[in-house]
This record gives C-alpha cells, structure tokens and sequence, in this order.
C-alpha cells in the first residue's frame, strides 16, 4: 500500500496535470468511475451521474464548457482548503468560481473523495451544493433547453 503523503501527491499530479489529458488519463485505472450527486444525472452522456472508464473523463471539458462561459481552469478560479488522506482515501475540500453562460456569478463549494489502487486513482465522488448549481444554470426552461444544446453540440464536436 502506498503512503498517504504519496497518494495525496499522486492526486495532485493528476489534478494539475488535467483530469481528461493524455498524462491525467494514464493516471486512472481502467475501471475508473467518476460519481456525481444524483440530481446532476440529465447533464451525464447516459443519464447516470457517473462517468466510466479513462475515457468517461473527456466529457468533464465538455460539462464545464456546456456550463459555464469562457471556461478555463486557472489558479484565479479555484481555492483548496485542505486535502487531506488516509491509506488509499483522499479527500480534498475547495470553492469554485465561474460564470454562466447568462452572465451570472456562480460561487459552489466541492468536496472530492479519490479513492486510489495500485498508484492510480480508481474513483472520484464528488459532493456539491448540486441544488444551488442546478438553479442557477437549468432554473429556467430556457437556460436548461441552453445547456443541453450545448452539450449535444459539444459532443458532436461542434464549438459554442
């Protein structure tokens, strides 16, 4: 078993390096799962909150690109507060920072469970003032028929 210290590095790296990049996809296991509250579930490519596999993580760009305008991770957007491990279990606690595709500010805190096998991380659940998420970019049937164009046409390879 690899240390904790080792294992919040290892998370580290793959955050840093970009969840759905080659280098972050050579970083998970092949059973990989990536599990989002219940509520998020429409947003998902099968209806499951859940993305599966290495290649489950190159729909993450696409969410946030469906969700929020200009979309860019950078060290201005996002605020860890702690992360912390035990054994095989990381847990990394952070706020968000963004803006909808209306224009308006969207501030949520994220708390992510990694769970890590062998090196790699085998899972990812993450908890999320989903309620609050859901409200502000699909409280609307406008603002929701607006995401899920996005991301039909984000998936179909299309920009928005």
């Amino acid at each position: 078993m690899t240390s904790a210290e080792a294992n919040k590095a290892i998370v580290q790296k793959w955050l840093s390096s970009g969840v759905s990049s080659p280098e972050g996809l050579a970083m998970v296991t092949d059973d990989f799962r990536w599990v989002a509250p219940k509520s998020m579930a429409e947003m998902f490519p099968n209806g499951e909150p859940e993305l599966v596999g290495p290649e489950g993580l190159r729909d993450i760009p696409i969410l946030d690109k469906a969700l929020y305008r200009g979309y860019e991770v950078s060290g201005n957007n996002s605020n860890v507060h702690f992360m912390i491990a035990e054994g095989d279990i990381v847990v990394m606690e952070f706020d968000a920072k963004f803006t909808s595709f209306e224009g308006e500010a969207y501030h949520n805190n994220y708390c992510l469970v990694f769970f890590l096998r062998d090196g790699k991380v085998a899972k990812v659940h993450e908890h999320v003032d989903s309620q609050y998420s859901c409200e502000l970019m699909m409280g609307t049937p406008e603002k929701k028929a607006g995401v899920l164009d996005r991301l039909a046409r984000l998936r179909r390879g299309e920009t928005v």
